[in-house]
């Protein structure tokens, strides 16, 4: 059965890009020290789609404007900085590290919604002596991009190794690009088949506070085109990802394609 993938969202990111080489960390870091720390917790919109095992799903306008919490998951909340969970990070009994496991997350990948200089980049902490290692902290921002772009790197079966590192560019409007190009990368597709939450779907279980994992095992392991794309206040304003050679009009339970697009509501 042929399909259409979501016409109106399919504009290459690479157009609003300033194109060249990929930014070095330290680059990217100076870019995203622009953008605002200002606590706020804005109302946000998801639309999308998502061609997962041979299914389209439309996300038409789901709404997140429940009232956050700074101690468990509320499904539906507004945006969620994230908050220290002990239990949330395996390492936390040997590091001194802020958590963001509990933050809002992209609808399909988990990607952080927010980036700026305070959970961009930072190097773990050793709680007993209070110095920071060579580590970087793998619940910032950058591990996360760089873990969902390139999480298969090293691996034995690992494709085209000369590809897999993450892209950093600036978008024309002061925005941050961070994409994978034919990368083989392994992720989890959450809110698969519909968001997990229990109170309209009861037949899932309620997420674990001390473990915010998506409900569905939807893990994709395969060479993808990967891309998120934040404003130059630092908001993430599109995903997408899709395995090499996809077609939107087969229906195949081997191809994946995925995109999704954020507004964002300040009161």
């Amino acid at each position: 059965m042929a399909k259409k993938f979501i016409p109106f969202l399919l504009i290459p990111l690479l157009l609003t890009s300033c194109g060249g080489d990929s930014l070095s960390l330290d680059a990217a870091k100076e870019a995203v020290s622009h953008y605002s720390t200002e606590t706020v917790y804005p109302y946000y919109k998801v639309f999308g789609k998502l061609d997962f095992n041979g299914e389209m799903i439309e996300v038409d306008g789901a709404t997140f404007d429940k009232t956050p919490s700074t101690t468990t998951f509320v499904p539906y909340a507004r945006y969620n900085e994230g908050f220290f969970n002990e239990n949330a990070d395996p390492r936390s009994s040997d590091f001194d590290i802020v958590i963001y496991a509990m933050a809002s997350r992209s609808y399909w990948l988990r990607a952080p919604l927010r980036i700026n200089s305070e959970n961009f980049f930072a190097y773990s902490k050793n709680k007993s002596t209070g110095e920071y290692t060579n580590s970087e902290n793998n619940t910032c921002a950058h591990y996360i991009l760089e873990h969902l772009v390139t999480s298969y790197v090293g691996q034995a079966a690992s494709a085209n190794p000369s590809s897999m590192h993450m892209i950093m560019q600036k978008t024309a409007d002061g925005g941050m690009i961070f994409k994978g190009e034919e990368v083989h990368t392994r992720v989890t597709i959450d809110n698969y088949p519909y968001y997990p939450d229990y109170t309209t779907n009861p037949d899932i279980a309620p997420w674990k506070d001390y473990n915010p994992l998506p409900c569905y095992g939807n893990v994709v392991n395969g060479k993808v085109n990967i891309a998120f794309e934040y404003n130059k206040d630092g908001w993430l304003v599109k995903e997408s990802m899709y395995t090499l050679g996809y077609d939107p009009e087969k229906t195949d339970i081997n191809q994946v394609g995925l995109e999704a697009i954020y507004s964002y509501k300040f009161e």
